[in-house]
């Protein structure tokens, strides 16, 4: 939960979609959300949590390229 609310995949889509307008970084995402999910499963970890970690882990990318 954050702030009262549910992180599911919906919750995370929404913020990946409104940060993020690339079609390349979508794809980007949804390839990332892939791989980490078949190591999730693969490790026995929370696949849930691991895909939503994948799908938001560069979701301000377009707004901040740089470390600066």
């Amino acid at each position: 939960m954050i702030n009262g609310k549910n992180v599911d995949r919906e919750f995370c889509l929404a913020i990946l979609n409104e940060y993020t307008k690339n079609e390349s970084l979508l794809k980007h995402a949804f390839s990332v959300e892939t791989c980490v999910k078949a190591y999730a499963e693969k490790l026995g970890q929370d696949v849930d949590y691991w895909s939503n970690v994948a799908l938001l882990h560069d979701f301000d990318y377009e707004m901040y390229p740089t470390a600066e």
